[in-house]
């Protein structure tokens, strides 16, 4: 079992301070600070998941959590950020709700983000956490947008081609979406490859737009009413 103790020498709590005290109060500074002291605590946490023999579910216990409950019960996460709720409150609820259901490593990591008041990062912690662990593990995230549901011959095939062309695992991540109509959209980081007919159709569109309209700027007269 991972003790709270266990867990602050990875955490840097001077920084943490020291960034919002450097930092002007303004919404995208703040948004900037929130980000690099979110990626602080992920970092904290991956060095237990790191020690843990399974330490893969224990992050997908962390984005569960995110995806599965705080995205399901918004007042629960409205009291886990409220500034009015005690942290010996929170500690409580944490236990009363997760106690038998999530593992010692979680749960205690969630109280130190309670006792630094840091429970409102649990959100981008969750995301740069999951990163942290697909790169250690060397995996790829790779979003594959589809306009119908694949079989799994297909999805298979699919995954063991950008296994090739990555040469890396794909964590294979399939959003279906009707109006792509047909084909495929593939994000890997910040690369998109979309071979889907709506954007073939909208490519279409714009090149006749800009046939029309460069036809209209080299030979203006034949569109001018008599």
């Amino acid at each position: 079992m991972v003790g709270l103790v266990e867990l602050d020498p990875p955490y840097d709590l001077e920084t943490d301070m020291k960034l919002e005290r450097e930092q002007p109060r303004h919404e995208t500074v703040m948004d900037v600070t929130a980000e690099r002291i979110a990626r602080v605590y992920a970092l904290a946490f991956i060095e237990v998941v790191a020690k843990s023999p399974d330490g893969g579910s224990l992050v997908e216990e962390v984005v569960s959590l995110v995806n599965d409950v705080l995205d399901k019960f918004p007042q629960l996460e409205a009291t886990l950020r409220s500034a009015l709720v005690s942290h010996e409150e929170k500690e409580q609820l944490l236990d009363r709700l997760l106690g038998q259901r999530a593992s010692s490593e979680v749960v205690n990591f969630l109280k130190v983000l309670s006792r630094h008041g840091r429970l409102e990062l649990l959100r981008p912690i969750a995301r740069i956490l999951k990163k942290l662990h697909a790169q250690r593990s060397g995996l790829t995230e790779v979003e594959l947008r589809v306009a119908m549901p694949l079989d799994e011959a297909v999805l298979n095939e699919i995954q063991e081609t950008l296994r090739k062309a990555l040469r890396a695992e794909p964590m294979m991540h399939v959003v279906v979406d009707p109006s792509l109509i047909a084909g495929m959209m593939i994000r890997v980081g910040d690369r998109v490859y979309d071979s889907s007919i709506s954007t073939q159709l909208e490519h279409a569109r714009r090149h006749m737009i800009d046939l029309v309209v460069d036809r209209i700027e080299t030979e203006p007269e034949r569109f001018v009413l008599a």
